[in-house]
């Protein structure tokens, strides 16, 4: 899961498909976490695996070295094979916290103190310049804590008209944004952005917002000159 992850930033890297700081780049973040997560999570439970395997197997080279058919399961011997059990469904059930919260086998990272200021006010660190201010003077945009000269910055941005619904999201709107900007670049032409849009999956969408939205009367003239372009077509292959 790790190398397939890696190769796909890698591949995104490679094309300029996203910045650290957009959706894109926040929701890998996101998913190199729980990645992160599976694999300890698997890794305790491997341990837990291990520790009853280990009482599992001091029985039987008990039987084996003293020839006995019987050999007495002491409490605390029961009582980590039983727990080793129990911690195997626990490291593998993502609703059960207890594995991060009491960090097993040290494997995931101590629970951090928040820290507070002389007048009990907790500090909060700028997404952008990483100055750490009390949250009082911070402004959290999309779950990001921004200082007031990062957010004064910004805020123009942020309360600008979003032309979607899906653009009301600041960093969804950046990403379109940049878009259209390499669209600029390249030129584009109606062939390239009709190719653009049936490989996303919108001709017909955009067919319909398109006649939905602009005057019935061009809608005609374009179909009336859709016939004639047909008829034309017709005709000269009859006189052919």
């Amino acid at each position: 899961m790790r190398t397939e992850f890696n190769n796909l930033v890698e591949l995104m890297n490679r094309y300029d498909l996203y910045q650290k700081d957009d959706e894109v780049g926040i929701a890998l973040s996101e998913l190199e976490q729980k990645i992160t997560e599976v694999e300890k999570r698997i890794e305790c439970a491997r341990r837990s695996n291990q520790d009853s395997n280990s009482v599992i197997m001091s029985l039987v080279n008990s039987y084996q070295d003293l020839g006995k058919t019987e050999e007495e399961l002491t409490y605390g011997d029961f009582e980590t094979l039983q727990r080793g059990v129990y911690d195997v469904d626990i490291a593998l059930n993502f609703n059960d916290k207890e594995p991060i919260e009491n960090n097993w086998y040290g494997l995931f990272d101590e629970p951090k103190q928040e820290e507070l200021s002389n007048g009990g006010i907790p500090y909060k660190v700028c997404y952008h310049c990483a100055i750490k201010e009390e949250e009082t003077v911070m402004t959290q945009v999309n779950g990001n804590w921004l200082c007031c000269d990062c957010y004064d910055e910004i805020k123009d941005d942020i309360e600008e008209v979003a032309p979607t619904e899906l653009c009301k999201i600041p960093q969804t709107h950046e990403f379109v944004k940049d878009i259209i900007a390499k669209l600029k670049v390249i030129d584009v032409d109606g062939e390239t952005m009709q190719y653009i849009i049936e490989q996303v999956g919108m001709s017909e969408q955009m067919l319909r917002q398109l006649i939905m939205s602009n005057p019935e009367s061009d809608t005609k003239d374009l179909l009336d000159e859709k016939i004639e372009l047909s008829n034309k077509s017709v005709r000269g292959c009859i006189e052919i």
